[in-house]
């Protein structure tokens, strides 16, 4: 990346603000994807598909509900089956697919940039008869940094 060109008393368009603002919000999307990805990351291993064992409260209310004796015991025998909280978790934790994960957490990066890149090359061509806006637009897509 190279140094950002200084651009001196440069006033913008209504097309180049409203390019400005798209970029601000392609920034709180991923901020936003980041967020869900890691929300839905965590309902998969804290709240997900895998059982949940039941309270000892829980567990005898249902077995009064039960008369069958057949059924007592096997009800015990799969509430014994079913796991603690704790080893759920850990299970679950170890079967999350973490690679998926960093990746797609890694290229919601790499699609804003894309994008920003397609924004920027729109707009310098849409600005080549306004000198500094379309090198403030070329240099936002050569990727300069501040």
């Amino acid at each position: 990346m190279e140094k950002c060109p200084a651009i001196v008393n440069i006033s913008f368009d209504d097309e180049s603000l409203n390019g400005i603002e798209k970029i601000k919000e392609m920034h709180e999307l991923e901020k936003y994807g980041r967020i869900w990805l890691t929300i839905g990351n965590l309902f998969s291993i804290f709240g997900g598909s895998s059982l949940r064992s039941t309270t000892a409260g829980h567990a005898k209310e249902v077995f009064k509900l039960i008369s069958n004796d057949t059924l007592k015991v096997t009800a015990k025998a799969v509430a014994k089956g079913v796991a603690s909280e704790a080893n759920q978790t850990s299970y679950s934790i170890t079967q999350a697919n973490w690679e998926y994960y960093f990746q797609s957490y890694i290229n919601l990066t790499t699609i804003k940039r894309k994008k920003i890149e397609e924004l920027a090359y729109s707009q310098a061509l849409k600005h080549q008869s306004s000198p500094k806006e379309y090198m403030f637009w070329k240099s936002i897509y050569m990727g300069c940094k501040i």
